[in-house]
């Protein structure tokens, strides 16, 4: 419904617009739909995805702030070329942020949170024995979304959250290799444990364990220069 006071579309309408088509965008990037060095025109765009300017505009930007897109003044969006080395800086500032949360909000860990996770955990888990990637790959983000937000920096869980909608525009469109969701089931459990017994050093170990697990598996999922 459009505001009749200033036609234009209610806010909470144009977020979730926004955040919609960037999703699509992303994952049509991701999966090569749109080449590396192909120009997004924004009309085509708008018709594709059912939009309207305003929120293409705007989840352009946000996609130009994950470095997916570039965009020239007064020139339609083009592609990036995904390498290698964008995917790694990707996790690896991922896996550093975390390492940070943890650091900061160790000494506020109570048992409360400490529950929160183990459950967290455990239902990932059960969504992994049961097959079921959608709800495991929510989980896994609601996980380590609040292991970062415990950190209680605000601007640290905003990028971190921006970051992991990449991560997980990655893993819907190479999924996982054999293995690898049991392997993040383990590791979260692991790493709820070492949080119960305030080891900071061994939370970090796991965390760069796991990431160094996390960007072998992908790199065999995905074939980038």
């Amino acid at each position: 419904m459009t505001d009749i006071a200033n036609g234009s579309e209610p806010q909470e309408l144009t977020v979730n617009s926004v955040d919609q088509v960037s999703r699509e965008i992303r994952e049509a990037i991701l999966t090569g739909t749109f080449a590396p060095g192909e120009r997004l025109k924004a009309g085509e765009l708008a018709a594709r995805f059912g939009c309207s300017p305003m929120p293409l505009r705007e989840a352009l930007r946000k996609l130009e702030g994950e470095g997916l897109v570039e965009i020239e003044l007064n020139k339609d969006a083009t592609v990036r070329r995904l390498d290698r080395e964008y995917v790694s800086d990707l996790f690896e500032l991922n896996t550093e942020l975390r390492v940070f949360a943890i650091r900061r909000g160790m000494r506020q860990m109570t048992l409360a949170r400490i529950h929160t996770l183990e459950d967290l955990a455990d239902r990932y888990r059960d969504a992994v024995e049961a097959d079921d990637f959608d709800r495991a790959l929510s989980l896994n983000r609601k996980f380590n979304t609040q292991l970062v937000e415990f950190g209680g920096n605000r601007e640290i869980l905003r990028i971190f959250q921006r970051g992991w909608e990449m991560i997980s525009a990655f893993r819907r469109s190479f999924g996982y290799g054999e293995g690898r969701r049991v392997g993040l089931g383990d590791e979260v459990h692991l790493l709820v444990e070492v949080l119960r017994r305030q080891d900071l050093e061994q939370a970090e170990a796991l965390l760069r364990m796991q990431n160094a697990a996390v960007m072998e598996d992908l790199m065999m999922q995905i074939n980038l220069p």
